[in-house]
């Protein structure tokens, strides 16, 4: 298998077994390996945020059933605070 190192004219002949690449080769594939390495944390990150809210809407909603539980009369007020506080979690995972 070969090896792949950057071309600098002037520098002769490549040890044998191995291949030049132009200057503008090597630069794009390092472009390339960038944007694939910032992607891929963009990707693990957005996975870490949305684990971190499910965690936290589950939370929540165990909350709002003990809250309910103690309080009845307040069952549609503490639904709707947590309806509205879980979509605003949304929101923000959506806006990452």
């Amino acid at each position: 298998m070969t090896t792949l190192q950057q071309y600098q004219s002037g520098s002769g002949l490549s040890p044998s077994g191995q291949t030049r690449l132009p200057s503008v080769t090597s630069k794009a594939l390092k472009g390339l390996q960038h944007n694939t390495i910032v992607t891929t944390a963009r990707v693990q990150a957005q996975e870490y945020l949305g684990r971190e809210a499910m965690y936290a809407v589950a939370a929540l909603s165990e909350l709002e059933g003990q809250l309910a539980t103690m309080c009845p009369l307040a069952t549609s007020r503490l639904e709707f605070i947590a309806n509205t506080t879980a979509m605003s979690i949304a929101r923000t995972l959506n806006s990452f």
